[in-house]
């Protein structure tokens, strides 16, 4: 399956959810659902990128990456 066809079903998987839980009332489940959508379509996108440029003597490469802060939609 080519990463386009896994990024539609991915969409289409969650679009379903988030209709679901928008139609119960649930709206704290459709911002989680939309955090997760995030994340995962981000992780299927970049699955395949090197992580570094790949030189020996790379200074920014070799720094220690922080830990990455969950990140939520603002709310107005």
């Amino acid at each position: 399956m080519s990463e386009k066809q896994q990024l539609q079903e991915l969409h289409d998987s969650y679009a379903w959810e988030v209709n679901a839980a928008v139609g119960e009332g649930r709206i704290d489940l459709v911002w989680q659902l939309a955090d997760a959508y995030l994340d995962q379509a981000l992780k299927l996108i970049t699955s395949g990128e090197p992580t570094g440029c790949g030189r020996q003597d790379c200074g920014v490469c070799e720094r220690p990456r922080p830990t990455p802060r969950r990140r939520r939609w603002f709310r107005s």
